[in-house]
């Protein structure tokens, strides 16, 4: 159904390729530098900020990026079982799908424990702890209650908005920290061969499935989305609470207000606008079901305004 020129073997080739270890990444006593801003520009707060001073904008930079790898981390629970539950199901199958799935699970653990290590990292050299979603099991097992398409269309689009992100706006960037730029980039290596095995685990799930199937999946696909869209404005209330108490600035009811709604409509575009609007997304959700295009846009152009 899905046009795909890669195959299993070929993930866990390229994987292994590109394979490295944690120690060698983010050692436990690794320090980071809070003196230049952790995200680029297109993935950080959204508005004119120009009130703020200089300090307070790198201030609110820097709970971005730490945001940003902990809702990977927090994203990569659902995955992580997600990719479990499809090895289990490939058990006296073809030993080249186990292999590309069991070695995709592995690393999903190792991206949690590198951003784990980066979030005590960061909250030591921030001075204090930076409030984040916590209840990833929680939250995996909602999306797990959703139909296998779904599921898998949500994954797909996370690692290819990862892919995106780092490629569009990371790589060759001289104006961010380059040890995060290198988390990210080690981030980007391996998750580029699990968003093709996300693509060929979804080829087969569409493959079998009903038309009605396929629509329910991408109404579960959405449904999800919008349920991550009330995370991100979580997330964006506890960074003004961490960015209050850090800064020591009292905002009025309006500038609050403003810079809330700047924070998430950053999240907003990395997480959900970014996915949707993925070119390999589109030409495979196309693929998928045409008749859903315009609704995938109009859901990005709802969250980009």
């Amino acid at each position: 159904m899905l046009d795909l020129n890669f195959s299993y073997a070929q993930c866990v080739a390229n994987s292994e390729r590109v394979s490295w270890r944690l120690d060698d990444v983010m050692p436990l006593d690794a320090e980071v530098d809070l003196s230049r801003p952790l995200l680029p520009a297109a993935l950080a707060a959204q508005g004119d900020l120009i009130w703020l001073t200089e300090r307070e904008q790198l201030v609110l930079n820097h709970l971005a990026g730490n945001a940003y790898l902990n809702l990977f981390q927090f994203v990569e629970e659902f995955i992580l079982c997600t990719v479990v539950e499809h090895a289990q199901g490939e058990l006296f199958g073809d030993h080249e799908n186990i292999r590309a799935l069991v070695r995709f699970a592995d690393e999903e653990i190792k991206h949690q424990q590198l951003f784990k290590r980066f979030r005590v990292a960061f909250d030591r050299a921030f001075g204090r702890p930076h409030k984040v979603l916590e209840n990833a099991a929680e939250v995996a097992e909602i999306v797990l209650s959703k139909s296998p398409i779904g599921v898998m269309l949500v994954i797909l689009h996370i690692e290819l908005m990862t892919q995106d992100h780092y490629t569009q706006s990371v790589k060759g960037n001289d104006d961010i920290d380059p040890f995060f730029a290198l988390l990210l980039e080690k981030h980007w290596l391996e998750e580029s061969q699990h968003a093709r095995i996300d693509a060929l685990e979804l080829d087969k799930l569409a493959s079998q499935a009903s038309p009605e199937q396929i629509a329910q999946g991408f109404r579960d696909y959405l449904d999800l989305l919008a349920a991550f869209d009330g995370l991100l404005a979580a997330q964006a209330k506890m960074d003004l609470e961490t960015f209050a108490e850090a800064t020591g600035r009292a905002l009025s009811d309006d500038e609050n207000e403003t810079l809330c709604a700047a924070q998430l409509a950053g999240y907003r575009r990395t997480f959900l606008v970014a996915g949707l609007r993925s070119p390999q997304f589109v030409r495979w959700t196309r693929a998928m079901r045409p008749a859903h295009t315009d609704e995938l846009e109009s859901s990005a152009a709802r969250w980009s305004a």
